[in-house]
């Protein structure tokens, strides 16, 4: 079975509405409960009637409803789940319930051992609920849930089978599963135990839907299809909106986009105010150029305002995607006036609208009032825009006024790296000193400063801003590699720099960057049997364009020549345009660049 595929199932498959018929606690699902017991005062209580005055009514149920002789061992019991907490209070319950067979007791027991979050008390208080009541739905599930993740699978088939012949229903069965779409182990475990269940038990409708839906992950759409659709047109079967869900994006993943818009019409029908079956539907049709009638079903929609604003704000998503700038801007006019803390999302895409319908102005001013959460998007974005419209000199101004002095280190570096790329060195360059220059405790910044200067030719800034770093952390073997890298390409100070760089080998002897200094080191010596040695570990490692000039330079020297020459073409495949590697090629054998040309171009 492929599971590559889960990790990127739409968003839409958390579960967000359970089956409404019978009532169902989805707190036992998920391993989260809190006690329903008030924190007690300090005990200073000298009789039993006083203690249990003090117990809230649920605990008082507990102890009336008790024998005499087991009141005050409940009441210590309780007394120490407050004073020491569920891990130490489970097995005193658990004593009471085992011999007391109280359902009550027995439910207090199992919220005990959820609140532990300790699989092995949940399996047993699970284990003595359903040896007391074998329909307990809620004990089933927890027993399951820490069956699936402890990957015990014939025990999951067990279960499954004893709930069914319990006449219980296994709805909790794809409720687990599609809240736990993306924990392949378990989506394994859950395939593994169907597949082993007797043919008259794969039946059931539950069991039916996790398969479908196990067939949907997988990538088997064709039979997810048929299997859904039988599901659908059994008048006993539940037609939960999960069941439309899996039927509808089966039919799109095989290009059946028209049938799967039919099918969450269709849904929508039952389900009329679930987001679950709005979103993908209106997002079918505005990838099926219908953009405006996914638009309609949108405003037509009775929802409430934060369903409201998150179906509008995917909706504005979409119709950004599909180029539909002016239907996007229309739905940002609609969305409600209170947008309960998504205002930054809702202005983001606007700016993004504006910038589709070609108004910069409109869409720069509206991404600089984005802020919170989405503030380092909006800055990353204006600096692009900025780039195209050829005002890459006023982006250090902006991002420096518009980034948070916490954010400083990571904003900067990745507008640093963004001006690298554009050709624009000095002005990394400019930002990173300036933004040092107001935050000189970020380290980052100082060390991103002190390569940049390097690249630059400013090697005595590299160094002394190299040095200032190594004060702070003398046993960086980054920084004492970057020192001595540096020293080694820039001077004659060759001693002074393998110092620098053995003392980082000595630290992070795999490192392919520092053996790859330590090896041109010892070129640059004359030891060339030693420095091939160490470049040909640093090349095993990591088989870079830089490292792979240095090793076959080596080698040249040594008159390895076929060897240099096969080192520099696996290079050249990777990165042709490496500086290092060209003067390097160029410098020794010219010839091979022709060549490495014709066959680009051949």
């Amino acid at each position: 079975m492929n599971l590559a595929s889960r990790k990127n199932m739409p968003a839409v498959f958390r579960l967000t509405q359970k089956v409404q018929h019978t009532p169902y606690k989805k707190g036992l699902l998920t391993l989260v409960a809190t006690l329903s017991v008030t924190l007690l005062s300090a005990c200073s209580h000298n009789t039993i009637s006083e203690d249990i005055e003090s117990l809230t009514p649920e605990e008082r149920s507990l102890v009336i409803k008790a024998s005499n002789d087991d009141i005050e061992s409940l009441l210590n019991a309780e007394f120490m789940l407050q004073r020491e907490g569920p891990n130490k209070a489970f097995e005193s319950f658990y004593e009471l319930a085992n011999k007391s067979k109280d359902l009550a007791l027995i439910k207090r027991l199992t919220q005990i051992a959820v609140a532990s979050q300790n699989p092995m008390l949940i399996e047993r208080s699970s284990n003595l609920w359903l040896s007391v009541d074998s329909t307990a739905e809620a004990a089933y599930a927890l027993k399951m849930q820490v069956l699936i993740q402890g990957n015990r699978t014939e025990e999951v088939t067990t279960l499954l089978t004893n709930a069914m012949r319990h006449n219980v229903s296994v709805r909790f069965l794809p409720i687990y599963l599609e809240e736990n779409i993306r924990e392949n182990e378990q989506v394994s475990t859950i395939e593994e135990a169907i597949s082993a269940l007797p043919p008259e038990r794969k039946a059931n409708q539950y069991i039916q839907l996790s398969y479908a839906h196990l067939l949907l992950l997988s990538g088997e759409y064709q039979l997810a299809i048929t299997t859904s659709k039988k599901l659908l047109e059994k008048s006993s079967a539940d037609k939960s909106e999960s069941l439309y869900l899996i039927l509808a994006f089966s039919q799109k993943n095989l290009g059946l986009l028209d049938d799967a818009i039919k099918t969450l019409n269709s849904a929508l029908t039952h389900y009329p105010k679930n987001t679950r079956i709005l979103t993908p539907l209106i997002d079918f049709l505005v990838e099926n150029k219908q953009a405006q009638q996914g638009t309609d079903i949108y405003l037509n929609a009775n929802l409430e305002t934060p369903e409201k604003l998150q179906v509008g704000i995917n909706l504005m998503r979409s119709l950004l995607e599909h180029d539909q700038a002016e239907l996007a801007l229309n739905i940002a006019n609609s969305l409600p006036q209170k947008q309960l803390g998504l205002s930054d999302q809702i202005q983001y895409l606007t700016a993004l609208a504006f910038f589709q319908l070609d108004k910069k102005d409109q869409a720069i001013k509206a991404m600089k009032n984005v802020e919170g959460a989405l503030r380092s998007n909006a800055t990353n974005q204006l600096a692009l825009w900025f780039y195209e419209d050829g005002m890459e000199n006023s982006i250090n101004n902006m991002v420096l006024t518009r980034t948070p002095r916490e954010n400083i280190p990571e904003q900067i570096t990745t507008i640093s790296l963004l001006h690298e790329e554009k050709g624009h060195p000095e002005l990394s360059f400019e930002l990173v000193s300036t933004a040092l220059d107001k935050f000189p405790e970020s380290d980052s910044l100082r060390y991103r400063k002190a390569l940049l200067a390097e690249t630059l030719g400013n090697w005595k800034v590299t160094e002394t801003e190299l040095k200032t770093l190594l004060q702070k952390d003398a046993d960086n073997p980054q920084y004492l590699n970057a020192l001595g890298y540096t020293l080694l390409i820039r001077t004659s100070r060759i001693d002074e720099a393998m110092a620098y760089i053995e003392a980082a080998y000595e630290k992070a002897d795999n490192d392919p960057a520092i053996i790859d200094s330590l090896g041109w080191g010892f070129f640059l010596k004359g030891e060339f049997e030693q420095s091939s040695y160490y470049l040909k570990k640093a090349w095993s490692i990591l088989p870079d364009a830089e490292i792979g000039a240095h090793y076959g330079e080596s080698l040249w020297k040594q008159r390895h020549y076929e060897e240099a020459i096969s080192i520099w073409k696996s290079a050249l495949e990777t990165s042709p345009d490496t500086p290092l590697l060209i003067d390097t090629i160029e410098r020794l054998s010219p010839s091979l660049l022709e060549e490495h040309k014709q066959d680009s171009s051949s």
